[in-house]
């Protein structure tokens, strides 16, 4: 976007500025925030499952496919 060469020795804050971009930290601690929550419910959701035998294994092969 800015023609920044990977020589260049340009910091994250001076490149924000040239392309006129914020960055807000707490706005991204809240967004990986709520990814972990849904992460930890998906997860207890699996383990209470496989717990109550309620999910499926995988079909054992018995022979060799052709």
């Amino acid at each position: 976007m800015e023609k920044i060469s990977w020589n260049d020795r340009v910091n994250n804050d001076e490149v924000l500025q040239r392309v006129k971009e914020e960055r807000n930290i707490l706005q991204t601690i809240k967004g990986r925030e709520v990814n972990l929550i849904g992460d930890m419910f998906y997860w207890n959701w699996l383990l209470k499952h496989v717990i109550e035998e309620k999910v499926e294994g995988k079909r054992e092969l018995t022979g060799r496919r052709k």
